[in-house]
């Protein structure tokens, strides 16, 4: 058959939704893959929704058109930035599931329900910390500020606040952990997975980008996760305790690197879903090039190192962390200007590119994200920072490639499925209106927070400066202009659900779903996937130990030592612990006799070991519970060997993810234990 002929039949059966090149990159979608994204793309638009009006109601009331209160617009404003980056991160986290799911067959679906499950969870209780607590003290919660509320606030409010941000970045932690774990097992490890081997020769194809794009994100996620519940663990144990007193530089640090790395990946796991989505439209398939897979090394890098752009105003801030930030907030641009979007442009220049409502959406997020990522390099060089980073700058280029950027990709996930699923596309009004209506009005009203921040108009305010509540008017106007585009679009997305639920009537029964409960495991086992050993060889076993036995003799006699002194080696002292008890464990379980008997089906039990031990080993560390002991040789002795013990644990759990991701999560659990030692002191 020729190759018209069979473009021909493949505009046929997808009824001309796709590029008619495009079918035969179109990913063999099965109902887990539809399953998560669906779920996990429409809980993000709705949550888009329903904070969108949340914002529109705050800017009238810098516009001084409505009459809330200060009270409630920080309340809003704790809300509306919390559900945002949570919507945000569930639709891109369900279509980058979608899209690698197809190629990454290991991937569990029973895990990705989990993780939506935490991340809803941490919603609602922020939404009731908020409505009903009365908590305000914005989506950063920086230390003391949940608990010094000045009567706004009770401390049950602050506590659900936090645990609430705690469940999204746990739900975050399960979603990376088993994405890092399936992508590294099919693709030969992390290097293999990162592209690596390709790059040196040792692999003829290498992974697809989006495989690339996975791990690179997932990596980043659990380091990010793990720093994030440390500075939830630290201010609950403050809760606890209130004698336990936390450093604000400290925590600060930890919460910009979670609040700013996790908005940053969001994008990231973006990059991921276009790069299967944009070439069904193209007709032409995103392959694996050399600035690809070198790109995403150097992102890895760069988004790690860039949150302290937000402390360049923290004088007492070392000052190599300001520079390295500097280069890598400028650096940054480069791997996102040359590898996706610049690549994504050529992909699309000259294709006869298939524009429908989807396509015009995932074409419009590649502007947000390269003139919001204009703003943000501009706002993290550091004579400019000091102008413009208190100032409506910093939202409109936040709200630049989160809601223009990311928002657009989020409706092109949606609205992909819903046109595939209903065989048409959106109807040519809503294709050509909806999109212009929130061009329009999306980029006026950022544009407006633009000039406003170049002005010196200070942001988060609830009362604008005398004089400039014009400027928010327009904003308000311009986003109105912005909805009405948006929910034009939803009225088309309902309307392609009732032909998409037509159409299925009339299609023949498909076969029933696997149990989530059991759909990794089955998939695992039929592909071979046993978990690697974290240790290859007798000399690594060897090596492992020896760490061990150094920690116990070298470095714990000094540090407990040191600890009658003060807390803060108190702490360490049990970090040391717990590395001793994770590596002996590490150890154990990569003797072939351990090593063989450790099938996926023990996934699951060692996904919560991780999760649950390194948070209760930090919730262990509150002087309330060792000072009473302390006299005590037995009880002190025994507090100590739980600490050992529950380390061991944590590498038994480790062992059952895989090498990449069960050393990724080993590391950064031991990584919690000796920043909580950094920070936290008291008692």
């Amino acid at each position: 058959m020729s190759q018209a002929a069979t473009a021909t039949e493949a505009a046929n059966t997808n009824g001309g939704v796709l590029h008619p090149l495009g079918e035969k990159f179109n990913p063999n979608t099965s109902k887990p893959q539809n399953l998560v994204g669906w779920l996990f793309g429409g809980t993000g638009l709705a949550l888009f929704a329903l904070m969108a009006l949340v914002g529109l109601l705050m800017r009238f009331t810098q516009a001084d058109t409505v009459g809330v209160s200060p009270e409630w617009f920080y309340r809003l404003m704790t809300l509306h930035a919390s559900g945002m980056l949570a919507g945000a991160l569930l639709s891109m986290m369900g279509g980058l599931w979608f899209v690698v799911r197809a190629v990454v067959p290991g991937l569990s679906l029973g895990r990705a329900i989990a993780s939506w499950l935490a991340i809803v969870a941490g919603a609602v209780l922020i939404v009731v910390a908020v409505l009903i607590g009365g908590f305000a003290a914005g989506w950063t919660f920086l230390f003391p500020l949940p608990f010094d509320a000045s009567g706004q606030w009770s401390t049950w409010a602050a506590v659900t606040f936090i645990i609430g941000m705690g469940l999204v970045g746990v739900g975050f932690m399960v979603y990376c952990i088993d994405v890092l774990k399936a992508t590294t097992q099919a693709y030969g490890g992390l290097s293999g997975a990162l592209g690596v081997k390709w790059l040196r020769g040792k692999d003829p194809t290498g992974p697809p980008p989006q495989v690339i794009a996975a791990t690179a994100v997932t990596i980043q996620g659990v380091i990010c996760s793990a720093v994030g519940m440390t500075i939830v663990m630290a201010l609950l144990d403050h809760t606890i305790d209130g004698q336990v007193a936390l450093d604000a530089l400290w925590a600060k640090n930890l919460t910009y690197f979670f609040g700013h790395t996790i908005a940053n990946l969001i994008i990231y796991l973006a990059a991921g879903m276009i790069y299967v989505l944009v070439p069904l439209y193209a007709g032409r398939q995103w392959k694996l090039s050399k600035p690809l897979a070198i790109g995403w090394l150097f992102t890895i890098v760069f988004v790690m190192t860039a949150y302290s752009h937000h402390l360049y105003m923290d004088f007492v801030q070392p000052g190599a962390p300001q520079m390295i930030s500097l280069v890598a907030s400028s650096a940054a641009a480069i791997p996102v200007a040359v590898v996706t979007i610049y690549t994504g442009m050529m992909l699309i220049w000259g294709s006869r590119f298939r524009w429908t409502l989807t396509s015009v959406l995932l074409y419009l997020g590649f502007a947000g994200w390269a003139i919001g990522g204009s703003g943000a390099v501009i706002d993290s060089l550091i004579p400019i920072n000091f102008r413009l980073h208190n100032t409506l700058w910093v939202p409109a280029h936040f709200h630049n490639y989160l809601m223009m950027g990311v928002g657009m990709w989020m409706m092109a996930l949606v609205s992909y499925m819903l046109e595939r699923a209903a065989g048409r596309t959106a109807s040519r009004r809503t294709t050509i209106w909806a999109p212009l209506l929130m061009v329009g009005g999306g980029y006026g009203f950022i544009f407006s927070w633009y000039i406003s921040g170049a002005l010196g108009i200070p942001r988060r305010w609830a009362v604008q400066p005398i004089g400039t509540e014009n400027y928010s008017l327009v904003a308000s106007i311009f986003a109105i202009v912005f909805l009405i585009g948006f929910f034009m679009l939803l009225l088309e997305f309902f309307s392609l659900a009732r032909t998409a639920l037509a159409r299925r009537r009339e299609a023949p029964p498909e076969p029933a779903l696997a149990s989530i409960a059991g759909a990794s495991t089955e998939a695992d086992l039929a592909l071979g996937n046993a978990p690697e050993p974290l240790l290859r060889s007798p000399f690594g076993i060897a090596v492992t130990v020896g760490l061990a036995v150094i920690a116990s003799f070298a470095l714990l006699p000094p540090i407990s030592e040191a600890s009658e002194a003060t807390i803060g080696f108190h702490h360490l002292a049990h970090a040391v612990q717990f590395f001793i008890g994770a590596m002996l464990a590490a150890a154990l379980a990569s003797t072939p006799a351990i090593a063989r008997r450790i099938t996926p089906r023990w996934t699951n039990i060692g996904l919560i070991t991780v999760i649950l031990l390194p948070a209760g080993m930090l919730l262990f560390m509150i002087p309330a519970i060792y000072t009473d002991i302390e006299d005590e040789n037995f009880l002190h002795a025994s507090y100590h060997f739980v600490v050992l013990i529950l380390g061991f644990l944590l590498g038994l759990g480790a062992s059952t993810l895989g090498r990449t991701a069960g050393w990724a999560v080993l590391i950064s659990s031991v990584g919690m234990g000796l920043m909580f030692a950094a920070g936290v002191t008291g008692g």
